[in-house]
C-alpha cells in the first residue's frame, strides 16, 4: 500500500486521537517526538498544530531545531503514522536523536511502512540540502535500526544520556 506524506491538519483529528490512544494503551515507545496523547478538543488540537507549524518556520526556543512535522496517511486516507525532519542539529541533536524521528501506530507495523516512511523522509531531507542525515534509536528498537540499516545507515556509536536508561544507537546515512 502507498504512503504519504501529509502536513498535520485539524482534518486529521478523528484519526490523530484514534491513532494516540492505541499507542498509549500499546505501552510502546512513541515517536516522534511532536506525538504524546489524544486532545480534549479540537481547540486544542488547533493550537498543537499551530505550534508544529511555527516549528517548521523557525519560530523556536534557541534550544530546538526548527522541524518539520509530516503524518503519514495510507492511500485509503488512514492516518498510520508519523515522522519529523530537523533541519539543523543543535549540539543535543548531534550527539543523540538527530536529523529523522518517525513512528508507526502499533496495529500497522511489520508492513514495510517504516522503511517507506524513511526514504520519504530522506528526500524531504535532500530537497532542503541535508544530505548527511543522522537518526538515534533506542538499542532496543531492533526493528527501527535494522530499518535504519536498510536504508543505508553505518552506525557510528552508541551513547547514553542523562535521564535515559537504554543506550542510543547513532547512524549516518
Amino acid at each position: 500500500m502507498r504512503l504519504y506524506l501529509a502536513k498535520p491538519d485539524l482534518v486529521y483529528f478523528d484519526q490523530f486521537n484514534e491513532m494516540m490512544k492505541e499507542w498509549c494503551d500499546s505501552g510502546t515507545q512513541i515517536a516522534p517526538w511532536f506525538l504524546d496523547k489524544p486532545f480534549d478538543s479540537t481547540e486544542e488540537f488547533e493550537k498543537y498544530i499551530r505550534m508544529l507549524d511555527n516549528c517548521e518556520h523557525g519560530i523556536v526556543d534557541e534550544r530546538f531545531s526548527a522541524t518539520t512535522s509530516f503524518f503519514v496517511i495510507d492511500e485509503s486516507g488512514r492516518l498510520v503514522g508519523a515522522a519529523s525532519l530537523r533541519h539543523y542539529l543543535t549540539c543535543e541533536g548531534l550527539n543523540t536523536w538527530g536529523h529523522i524521528g518517525y513512528g508507526i501506530r502499533p496495529c500497522e507495523r511489520r508492513k514495510g511502512y517504516a522503511t517507506e516512511v524513511l526514504k520519504m523522509v530522506l528526500e524531504e531531507a535532500k530537497a532542503k540540502k541535508i544530505y548527511k542525515v543522522l537518526l538515534g534509536v533506542h538499542e532496543s528498537n531492533t526493528a527501527s535500526w535494522k530499518t535504519i540499516e536498510k536504508c543505508g545507515g553505518i552506525l557510528e556509536n552508541t551513547v547514553t544520556i542523562d535521564g535515559d536508561d537504554e543506550p542510543i544507537r547513532r547512524y549516518w546515512i
